[in-house]
C-alpha cells in the first residue's frame, strides 16, 4: 500500500486542523469584505495573527504525520513560513500594511501550488473528487497572478480580491478536511 494511504489510515485523525484553517480563512474573508477601507489596518494585524495560528496548525499536522506521510516536509515548510512571517508582521504592522498586496499574492501562489500538489497525490491514489482541490489550486494561482500583476490598483479592489482569495482558500481547505475524514472512515470500514 502506498505511503499516502498508510498515512490516511493511521494518522488522519488530525483532519480537523484543515477544517479549522478553512474556517479561519472564511472569517478573514468576511471581515475584509464587510469593511474594505476601515479594515485595512485591522486586516494587516488579523492577517498576521491568522498566518501565525494556521502555521502552528500546519506544523502540528506535518510533525504528527512525519513518520508515514510522503511529502510531509511541504506541509512543515508551509507552516514554518506562515509562523515566521506572521510573527514578523505582528511585530511590524506598518510593514504589513505596505507590503500586504505583494505578500498575499505570493502567499496565495504558494497555497495554490500546494493544493495542486495535494490534488495530484490524491489522483495518483485514485481517491474520488480530487479535482475540486485542483480547481481550487488553479483559482488561487490565478488570483495570485492578478494581485502580483496589479499591486497598485487600489486598496478596495485588492481587499475585494483578497476576501475572495480567503474564501477560496477556506472553502477548499474545508473540502480537503472532509475528504480526509471520509477516506479515513472508508478505510476503517474496510478493515
Amino acid at each position: 500500500m502506498s505511503n499516502l494511504l498508510s498515512t490516511i489510515r493511521s494518522n488522519v485523525k488530525y483532519w480537523w486542523l484543515y477544517l479549522l484553517n478553512g474556517i479561519i480563512f472564511i472569517i478573514a474573508g468576511f471581515i475584509v469584505f464587510s469593511n474594505p477601507f476601515s479594515s485595512y489596518v485591522i486586516l494587516s494585524i488579523f492577517f498576521a495573527v491568522t498566518l501565525f495560528v494556521t502555521g502552528i496548525a500546519e506544523i502540528s499536522f506535518a510533525v504528527s504525520n512525519r513518520q508515514s506521510m510522503y511529502g510531509w516536509g511541504w506541509s512543515l515548510a508551509s507552516g514554518i513560513i506562515d509562523v515566521v512571517v506572521g510573527f514578523l508582521l505582528m511585530i511590524y504592522p506598518a510593514v504589513s500594511m505596505a507590503v500586504i498586496p505583494l505578500f498575499l499574492g505570493f502567499w496565495f501562489l504558494f497555497r495554490g501550488i500546494s493544493l495542486i500538489v495535494f490534488s495530484i497525490q490524491l489522483s495518483m491514489e485514485k481517491i474520488p473528487n480530487w479535482g475540486w482541490l485542483l480547481v481550487g489550486g488553479i483559482l488561487l494561482v490565478m488570483v495570485s497572478i492578478f494581485i502580483l500583476d496589479n499591486p497598485t490598483i487600489g486598496v478596495a479592489t485588492i481587499l475585494g480580491i483578497l476576501a475572495a482569495g480567503f474564501w477560496m482558500a477556506g472553502v477548499f481547505s474545508i473540502i480537503f478536511a472532509f475528504r480526509l475524514r471520509r477516506v479515513k472512515k472508508d478505510l476503517k470500514n474496510l478493515v
